[in-house]
Protein backbone atom coordinates (compact mmCIF):
# COMPACT_ATOMS: atom_id res chain seq x y z
CA UNK A 1 0.00 0.00 0.00
CA UNK A 2 1.22 3.66 -1.04
CA UNK A 3 0.40 6.22 2.06
CA UNK A 4 1.17 9.97 1.14
CA UNK A 5 0.11 12.76 3.80
CA UNK A 6 0.38 16.76 3.18
CA UNK A 7 -0.56 19.12 5.89
CA UNK A 8 -0.58 23.05 4.34
CA UNK A 9 -1.79 26.71 6.24
CA UNK A 10 -5.12 28.04 4.90
CA UNK A 11 -4.71 31.56 7.32
CA UNK A 12 -6.96 33.93 5.16
CA UNK A 13 -4.90 36.26 3.53
CA UNK A 14 -8.10 38.95 3.07
CA UNK A 15 -10.23 39.65 5.11
CA UNK A 16 -12.83 36.79 5.76
CA UNK A 17 -16.27 35.98 6.95
CA UNK A 18 -16.98 34.76 10.56
CA UNK A 19 -18.58 31.63 11.54
CA UNK A 20 -22.14 32.30 9.63
CA UNK A 21 -21.86 35.94 9.91
CA UNK A 22 -21.17 38.30 7.10
CA UNK A 23 -18.65 40.16 9.96
CA UNK A 24 -15.20 40.26 8.50
CA UNK A 25 -11.75 39.28 9.79
CA UNK A 26 -8.36 38.17 9.13
CA UNK A 27 -5.99 38.00 12.14
CA UNK A 28 -5.33 34.41 13.41
CA UNK A 29 -4.29 33.82 17.54
CA UNK A 30 -2.64 29.73 16.24
CA UNK A 31 -2.36 28.91 12.24
CA UNK A 32 -5.50 27.31 10.35
CA UNK A 33 -4.70 23.75 8.31
CA UNK A 34 -5.75 21.58 5.74
CA UNK A 35 -4.62 17.88 6.57
CA UNK A 36 -4.45 15.22 3.79
CA UNK A 37 -4.20 11.39 4.25
CA UNK A 38 -4.03 9.75 1.34
CA UNK A 39 -4.28 5.61 0.87
CA UNK A 40 -3.40 3.51 -2.20
CA UNK A 41 -4.33 0.05 -1.97
CA UNK A 42 -2.89 -1.93 -4.46
CA UNK A 43 -4.83 -2.07 -7.87
CA UNK A 44 -8.00 -0.21 -5.71
CA UNK A 45 -8.92 3.25 -5.94
CA UNK A 46 -7.27 5.58 -3.76
CA UNK A 47 -8.67 6.53 -0.59
CA UNK A 48 -8.48 10.39 0.68
CA UNK A 49 -9.15 12.12 4.10
CA UNK A 50 -9.33 15.62 4.24
CA UNK A 51 -9.49 17.87 7.90
CA UNK A 52 -9.99 21.47 7.08
CA UNK A 53 -9.94 23.76 10.66
CA UNK A 54 -13.29 25.30 9.72
CA UNK A 55 -16.83 24.83 11.60
CA UNK A 56 -18.48 22.79 8.54
CA UNK A 57 -18.21 21.40 5.02
CA UNK A 58 -21.74 20.89 3.09
CA UNK A 59 -21.82 18.15 0.53
CA UNK A 60 -21.25 20.72 -2.18
CA UNK A 61 -18.12 21.80 -0.97
CA UNK A 62 -16.67 17.94 -0.65
CA UNK A 63 -17.47 17.95 -4.08
CA UNK A 64 -15.39 20.67 -5.02
CA UNK A 65 -12.51 19.46 -3.12
CA UNK A 66 -12.77 16.03 -4.63
CA UNK A 67 -12.84 17.18 -8.85
CA UNK A 68 -9.90 19.48 -7.43
CA UNK A 69 -7.94 16.57 -6.23
CA UNK A 70 -8.88 13.99 -9.29
CA UNK A 71 -8.02 16.69 -11.37
CA UNK A 72 -4.31 16.90 -9.77
CA UNK A 73 -4.43 13.31 -9.57
CA UNK A 74 -5.70 12.50 -12.64
CA UNK A 75 -7.85 9.70 -11.90
CA UNK A 76 -10.85 8.71 -9.69
CA UNK A 77 -10.79 8.87 -5.78
CA UNK A 78 -12.39 8.17 -2.55
CA UNK A 79 -12.45 11.45 -1.09
CA UNK A 80 -13.84 11.67 2.63
CA UNK A 81 -13.75 15.33 3.87
CA UNK A 82 -14.26 16.34 8.05
CA UNK A 83 -14.33 19.58 9.65
CA UNK A 84 -12.95 19.99 12.62
CA UNK A 85 -15.87 22.28 13.79
CA UNK A 86 -13.39 24.77 15.04
CA UNK A 87 -16.20 27.91 15.73
CA UNK A 88 -13.53 30.15 15.77
CA UNK A 89 -12.83 29.42 11.79
CA UNK A 90 -13.72 31.33 8.59
CA UNK A 91 -16.79 30.34 7.07
CA UNK A 92 -16.67 27.75 4.49
CA UNK A 93 -20.23 27.88 3.67
CA UNK A 94 -20.98 31.72 3.49
CA UNK A 95 -17.78 33.08 1.93
CA UNK A 96 -17.22 32.05 -1.34
CA UNK A 97 -14.09 33.94 -2.06
CA UNK A 98 -12.15 32.00 1.31
CA UNK A 99 -13.59 28.70 -0.63
CA UNK A 100 -12.02 29.82 -3.74
CA UNK A 101 -8.53 30.20 -1.51
CA UNK A 102 -8.54 26.99 -0.35
CA UNK A 103 -9.43 25.00 -3.01
CA UNK A 104 -6.24 27.35 -5.23
CA UNK A 105 -4.25 25.98 -2.29
CA UNK A 106 -5.42 22.64 -3.10
CA UNK A 107 -4.47 22.85 -6.38
CA UNK A 108 -0.66 23.86 -5.32
CA UNK A 109 -0.35 21.05 -2.22
CA UNK A 110 -1.98 18.05 -3.57
CA UNK A 111 0.99 17.72 -6.50
CA UNK A 112 3.77 17.95 -3.94
CA UNK A 113 2.17 14.73 -1.67
CA UNK A 114 4.61 12.09 -1.41
CA UNK A 115 3.67 8.64 -2.03
CA UNK A 116 5.08 6.47 -0.18
CA UNK A 117 5.47 2.41 -0.55
CA UNK A 118 4.83 0.02 2.10
CA UNK A 119 4.93 -3.70 2.29
CA UNK A 120 3.91 -4.14 5.53
CA UNK A 121 0.78 -1.35 6.83
CA UNK A 122 -0.49 -2.47 10.60
CA UNK A 123 -2.93 -0.17 12.72
CA UNK A 124 -3.35 0.27 16.41
CA UNK A 125 -6.61 1.79 17.85
CA UNK A 126 -6.91 3.14 21.53
CA UNK A 127 -10.07 4.34 22.73
CA UNK A 128 -10.51 5.93 26.53
CA UNK A 129 -13.44 7.95 28.83
CA UNK A 130 -12.18 10.86 28.68
CA UNK A 131 -14.47 14.20 29.74
CA UNK A 132 -11.97 17.07 31.46
CA UNK A 133 -12.62 18.88 28.00
CA UNK A 134 -16.49 18.76 27.73
CA UNK A 135 -19.85 16.90 29.33
CA UNK A 136 -22.98 16.08 28.03
CA UNK A 137 -24.60 19.78 27.82
CA UNK A 138 -28.09 18.51 28.09
CA UNK A 139 -28.80 19.71 31.73
CA UNK A 140 -29.92 17.41 34.22
CA UNK A 141 -28.27 14.54 32.33
CA UNK A 142 -25.30 12.59 31.68
CA UNK A 143 -23.49 10.04 29.13
CA UNK A 144 -21.36 7.58 29.28
CA UNK A 145 -19.94 8.51 25.90
CA UNK A 146 -17.58 10.90 26.17
CA UNK A 147 -14.21 9.63 24.23
CA UNK A 148 -10.84 10.33 23.14
CA UNK A 149 -9.25 7.97 20.47
CA UNK A 150 -6.32 7.49 18.59
CA UNK A 151 -6.18 5.19 15.60
CA UNK A 152 -2.38 4.94 14.25
CA UNK A 153 -1.52 4.03 11.31
CA UNK A 154 2.45 1.79 11.00
CA UNK A 155 4.46 1.36 7.73
CA UNK A 156 6.70 -1.25 7.85
CA UNK A 157 6.55 -1.14 11.58
CA UNK A 158 6.77 2.85 11.90
CA UNK A 159 4.26 5.05 13.23
CA UNK A 160 3.90 7.24 10.15
CA UNK A 161 -0.10 8.39 10.68
CA UNK A 162 -2.05 9.28 13.59
CA UNK A 163 -6.38 10.01 13.81
CA UNK A 164 -6.72 12.00 16.74
CA UNK A 165 -10.54 11.62 18.00
CA UNK A 166 -12.75 12.78 20.53
CA UNK A 167 -16.15 14.27 20.69
CA UNK A 168 -16.62 17.23 21.96
CA UNK A 169 -17.59 20.60 21.03
CA UNK A 170 -14.53 22.92 20.22
CA UNK A 171 -16.10 25.64 21.56
CA UNK A 172 -13.76 26.98 24.67
CA UNK A 173 -13.11 30.04 23.29
CA UNK A 174 -15.88 32.48 23.64
CA UNK A 175 -17.67 32.67 19.50
CA UNK A 176 -16.72 35.69 17.47
CA UNK A 177 -14.75 37.39 19.51
CA UNK A 178 -10.96 37.82 18.79
CA UNK A 179 -8.59 36.14 16.54
CA UNK A 180 -9.21 32.74 14.43
CA UNK A 181 -8.24 29.72 15.86
CA UNK A 182 -8.21 26.14 15.64
CA UNK A 183 -9.29 25.65 19.11
CA UNK A 184 -8.25 22.45 20.66
CA UNK A 185 -8.16 19.96 17.61
CA UNK A 186 -5.03 22.69 16.40
CA UNK A 187 -3.32 22.57 19.64
CA UNK A 188 -3.08 19.30 20.27
CA UNK A 189 -1.77 18.55 16.58
CA UNK A 190 0.40 21.14 16.77
CA UNK A 191 1.23 20.02 20.59
CA UNK A 192 2.26 16.26 19.62
CA UNK A 193 3.88 17.44 16.02
CA UNK A 194 6.86 19.22 18.77
CA UNK A 195 7.05 15.79 20.55
CA UNK A 196 7.07 13.61 17.40
CA UNK A 197 7.91 14.92 14.74
CA UNK A 198 8.55 12.29 12.22
CA UNK A 199 5.01 11.49 12.43
CA UNK A 200 1.59 13.32 11.01
CA UNK A 201 -1.27 14.19 12.96
CA UNK A 202 -5.15 14.91 12.10
CA UNK A 203 -8.18 15.58 13.42
CA UNK A 204 -11.60 13.55 13.85
CA UNK A 205 -14.56 14.81 15.63
CA UNK A 206 -17.18 12.12 17.16
CA UNK A 207 -20.44 12.55 18.00
CA UNK A 208 -20.37 15.96 20.22
CA UNK A 209 -23.98 17.12 19.22
CA UNK A 210 -25.03 17.01 23.09
CA UNK A 211 -20.93 17.28 24.97
CA UNK A 212 -19.49 20.19 25.09
CA UNK A 213 -17.23 22.27 27.39
CA UNK A 214 -20.14 24.29 29.10
CA UNK A 215 -19.92 22.97 32.49
CA UNK A 216 -16.30 22.25 33.02
CA UNK A 217 -14.57 25.54 31.48
CA UNK A 218 -13.44 28.20 33.79
CA UNK A 219 -13.45 30.90 31.38
CA UNK A 220 -13.98 31.76 27.41
CA UNK A 221 -10.66 33.30 26.96
CA UNK A 222 -7.97 31.97 24.70
CA UNK A 223 -5.46 30.85 27.68
CA UNK A 224 -8.53 28.70 29.39
CA UNK A 225 -8.69 26.81 26.11
CA UNK A 226 -4.91 26.12 25.92
CA UNK A 227 -5.37 24.91 29.31
CA UNK A 228 -7.88 22.78 28.32
CA UNK A 229 -6.28 21.45 25.52
CA UNK A 230 -3.14 20.20 26.82
CA UNK A 231 -5.50 18.29 29.30
CA UNK A 232 -7.14 16.09 26.47
CA UNK A 233 -3.24 16.66 24.50
CA UNK A 234 -1.84 14.23 27.67
CA UNK A 235 -4.42 11.38 27.06
CA UNK A 236 -3.81 11.10 23.59
CA UNK A 237 0.13 11.16 24.51
CA UNK A 238 -0.81 8.31 27.18
CA UNK A 239 -2.68 6.67 24.11
CA UNK A 240 0.39 6.45 22.06
CA UNK A 241 2.47 5.49 24.49
CA UNK A 242 -0.14 2.65 25.38
CA UNK A 243 0.26 1.60 21.74
CA UNK A 244 4.03 -0.02 21.68
CA UNK A 245 2.67 -2.37 24.81
CA UNK A 246 -0.05 -3.94 22.19
CA UNK A 247 0.23 -5.88 19.26
CA UNK A 248 -0.46 -4.22 15.94
CA UNK A 249 -2.97 -5.46 13.49
CA UNK A 250 -3.04 -5.81 9.86
CA UNK A 251 -4.46 -3.15 7.96
CA UNK A 252 -6.39 -4.02 4.69
CA UNK A 253 -8.67 -0.61 3.56
CA UNK A 254 -12.04 -0.67 1.83
CA UNK A 255 -14.49 1.60 0.89
CA UNK A 256 -18.04 1.67 0.89
CA UNK A 257 -21.05 4.20 0.99
CA UNK A 258 -24.12 4.63 1.10
CA UNK A 259 -27.08 7.26 1.31
CA UNK A 260 -30.30 7.92 3.63
CA UNK A 261 -32.99 10.63 2.72
CA UNK A 262 -33.24 13.52 4.17
CA UNK A 263 -36.55 13.12 5.96
CA UNK A 264 -37.95 16.07 7.84
CA UNK A 265 -41.00 16.70 10.50
CA UNK A 266 -42.33 19.33 12.05
CA UNK A 267 -41.78 19.80 15.73
CA UNK A 268 -44.34 18.61 18.17
CA UNK A 269 -44.51 19.46 21.54
CA UNK A 270 -47.13 16.82 22.53
CA UNK A 271 -44.02 13.87 21.43
CA UNK A 272 -42.10 15.28 24.55
CA UNK A 273 -42.51 13.97 28.05
CA UNK A 274 -42.30 18.01 29.77
CA UNK A 275 -41.67 17.19 33.90
CA UNK A 276 -43.93 19.10 36.22
CA UNK A 277 -41.07 21.24 36.66
CA UNK A 278 -39.08 22.55 34.13
CA UNK A 279 -35.43 23.30 34.23
CA UNK A 280 -33.54 26.43 32.93
CA UNK A 281 -32.84 25.02 29.28
CA UNK A 282 -36.01 24.06 29.00
CA UNK A 283 -37.75 27.34 29.99
CA UNK A 284 -35.35 28.76 27.11
CA UNK A 285 -36.43 26.60 24.72
CA UNK A 286 -40.00 26.95 24.97
CA UNK A 287 -39.74 30.40 25.13
CA UNK A 288 -37.49 30.85 21.89
CA UNK A 289 -40.36 27.79 20.21
CA UNK A 290 -41.83 30.00 17.21
CA UNK A 291 -39.51 33.18 17.26
CA UNK A 292 -36.93 33.77 15.00
CA UNK A 293 -33.51 32.33 15.45
CA UNK A 294 -30.75 34.65 16.24
CA UNK A 295 -28.84 32.86 13.30
CA UNK A 296 -31.26 33.63 10.52
CA UNK A 297 -30.06 34.47 7.57
CA UNK A 298 -30.73 33.22 3.43
CA UNK A 299 -30.32 29.77 3.17
CA UNK A 300 -28.34 28.49 -0.12
CA UNK A 301 -29.42 26.37 -2.45
CA UNK A 302 -26.38 23.63 -1.48
CA UNK A 303 -27.61 23.52 2.03
CA UNK A 304 -30.96 21.91 0.69
CA UNK A 305 -30.27 18.50 0.77
CA UNK A 306 -32.43 15.84 -0.64
CA UNK A 307 -30.10 12.83 1.13
CA UNK A 308 -27.21 12.51 2.81
CA UNK A 309 -24.21 10.24 2.36
CA UNK A 310 -22.35 8.04 5.29
CA UNK A 311 -19.23 6.14 3.98
CA UNK A 312 -17.48 3.41 5.98
CA UNK A 313 -13.63 3.18 5.95
CA UNK A 314 -12.98 -0.49 6.55
CA UNK A 315 -9.35 -1.14 8.29
CA UNK A 316 -9.83 -4.84 9.10
CA UNK A 317 -12.59 -7.45 10.37
CA UNK A 318 -11.56 -5.96 14.46
CA UNK A 319 -12.28 -2.25 12.91
CA UNK A 320 -14.13 0.31 11.15
CA UNK A 321 -14.63 4.01 11.03
CA UNK A 322 -17.93 5.34 9.72
CA UNK A 323 -18.15 9.17 8.62
CA UNK A 324 -21.97 10.99 8.79
CA UNK A 325 -22.53 14.41 8.25
CA UNK A 326 -24.45 15.70 10.88
CA UNK A 327 -24.20 17.11 14.53
CA UNK A 328 -25.06 13.22 16.10
CA UNK A 329 -25.78 13.41 19.83
CA UNK A 330 -23.18 10.60 21.67
CA UNK A 331 -26.08 8.68 22.23
CA UNK A 332 -25.77 6.99 18.85
CA UNK A 333 -22.14 5.52 20.38
CA UNK A 334 -24.98 2.95 21.35
CA UNK A 335 -25.74 1.57 18.39
CA UNK A 336 -22.00 0.51 17.92
CA UNK A 337 -19.49 -1.74 19.46
CA UNK A 338 -17.05 0.92 21.24
CA UNK A 339 -14.29 -1.80 20.44
CA UNK A 340 -14.32 -1.69 16.99
CA UNK A 341 -15.83 1.30 15.94
CA UNK A 342 -15.15 5.05 15.27
CA UNK A 343 -18.20 7.27 14.52
CA UNK A 344 -16.70 10.42 13.27
CA UNK A 345 -19.37 13.49 12.18
CA UNK A 346 -19.66 16.69 10.34
CA UNK A 347 -17.72 14.33 7.39
CA UNK A 348 -19.14 13.92 3.86
CA UNK A 349 -21.10 16.97 4.07
CA UNK A 350 -22.70 18.77 6.76
CA UNK A 351 -26.21 19.23 8.11
CA UNK A 352 -27.62 20.10 12.09
CA UNK A 353 -28.35 18.22 15.16
CA UNK A 354 -29.33 14.95 14.90
CA UNK A 355 -31.18 14.53 18.45
CA UNK A 356 -30.74 10.64 20.45
CA UNK A 357 -33.39 8.51 18.96
CA UNK A 358 -34.42 7.61 22.91
CA UNK A 359 -33.39 11.06 24.38
CA UNK A 360 -37.85 12.41 24.77
CA UNK A 361 -37.17 15.13 26.27
CA UNK A 362 -36.41 19.34 25.30
CA UNK A 363 -33.07 19.54 25.36
CA UNK A 364 -31.15 23.07 23.95
CA UNK A 365 -32.25 21.27 20.15
CA UNK A 366 -35.23 20.55 21.07
CA UNK A 367 -36.39 18.69 18.27
CA UNK A 368 -36.09 21.50 16.14
CA UNK A 369 -33.91 20.27 13.58
CA UNK A 370 -37.06 18.39 12.16
CA UNK A 371 -35.34 14.91 11.38
CA UNK A 372 -37.89 12.50 11.94
CA UNK A 373 -37.75 9.59 13.73
CA UNK A 374 -37.17 7.73 10.68
CA UNK A 375 -34.05 9.34 9.80
CA UNK A 376 -32.94 8.25 13.55
CA UNK A 377 -34.01 5.32 13.25
CA UNK A 378 -32.11 4.59 9.96
CA UNK A 379 -28.70 6.00 11.36
CA UNK A 380 -29.10 3.91 14.42
CA UNK A 381 -29.15 0.78 11.81
CA UNK A 382 -26.49 1.92 9.92
CA UNK A 383 -24.31 2.37 12.72
CA UNK A 384 -25.10 -1.20 14.43
CA UNK A 385 -24.76 -2.98 11.06
CA UNK A 386 -21.73 -1.13 9.72
CA UNK A 387 -20.29 -1.66 13.22
CA UNK A 388 -20.36 -4.91 12.80
CA UNK A 389 -19.47 -5.01 9.47
CA UNK A 390 -22.39 -5.96 8.04
CA UNK A 391 -24.03 -4.66 4.56
CA UNK A 392 -26.45 -2.28 4.95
Amino acid sequence: MKIGTRQFCINPEFPVNRMLKPVKHQDVSDPLHCRIVIFVPENDVPIVHVSIDTVELWKYRENQITEVIERVLGQKVHCICSATHSHNCPCMTTDDDYVDFVLTRLKHEVPLIELKDYKKVEYNYQYNYFDKVGKSRVMDHTTPHVYAETCSIYGDGKRIVTFLIHNVHPTIKELWKGDFTAEYPGYCISALRKEYPDEFFTFLLGPSGDISPHFVRRGRDYEEMLRLSELLKQEFARQLKLQKKEKNQSLHMEYEETVIPNLLEPFDLNQIDLPEVLNEDEKKFLERLGKPSPFHREIRDFEKCAEHTLAHLIFSKEYSMIFEPFELYSEYYGAVDKRRCSVISISKGFDHYLTGLHLNRLTMHGTASGFSHKTKKRMWEILSRWSCQEKV
